[in-house]
């Protein structure tokens, strides 16, 4: 990247955003050294976990430093890897969200600040097994994906036309009651036809 551009970096947890960083130098440090540019504060991150280097073509390249748990590059395990416009670099539980563009500030900032984590443990680095790593992964890809993906929810009795109605019941009508009714009604009417017919004079 030639003069008057910037790498901008979105720092996230598990899929939500912490911090934005917008750098100009040509070496950014990462990890879990209170003096790195981009400073994490999370056992799962080691002391000097990686450092973006500004490469000859003018982007960036990650150069992983020894970490306990490894950096990766789109899901990629990598030692040295470029990172490209829109690339996400994930090391721990956090990913690094990396774009490039034109600088339009007068001034250039160099941003470092304290990330308040999650849970904090002093010591030494905890070391994520293979599954705890591939977990972390597959969690966030749920949370990105989860809600376009997640299934309409149908009742039972629309789904399924030839099952009995329960409308009578719902409305507090029960069938019987219709039926003991309809009955009644047929008596009374059979009843006062006879009772019509039993009045009538006989023709003599």
């Amino acid at each position: 990247m030639s003069d008057g551009h910037v790498i901008k970096l979105r720092l996230s947890l598990m899929g939500r955003p912490v911090r934005n960083y917008t750098f100009e130098k040509p070496v950014i440090s990462v990890g879990r050294d209170p003096g790195a540019d981009v400073y994490v504060d999370n056992p799962g991150v080691s002391r000097d976990h990686f450092r973006l280097e500004r490469a000859q073509n003018g982007e960036y390249q990650v150069v992983d430093l020894g970490s306990a748990n490894g950096t990766f590059v789109n899901d990629q395990m990598v030692n040295t890897s470029l990172v490209h416009n829109n690339d996400v670099i994930r090391f721990g539980k956090y990913t690094l969200w990396v774009g490039y563009e034109e600088d339009r500030r007068t001034t250039p900032r160099d941003g470092r600040a304290l990330v308040t984590p999650v849970s904090e443990t002093a010591g030494h680095t905890v070391v994520l097994s293979r599954a705890e790593i591939g977990s972390i992964l597959e969690q966030e890809r749920r949370l990105e994906t989860g809600a376009a993906r997640a299934p309409k929810v149908v009742t039972l009795h629309s789904a399924a036309p030839d099952a009995p109605s329960a409308a009578p019941a719902k409305a507090g009508f029960p069938a019987w009651a219709g039926i003991v009714i309809g009955l009644l009604f047929g008596l009374l009417v059979g009843a006062g036809v006879l009772w019509f017919v039993l009045q009538r004079p006989t023709v003599s």
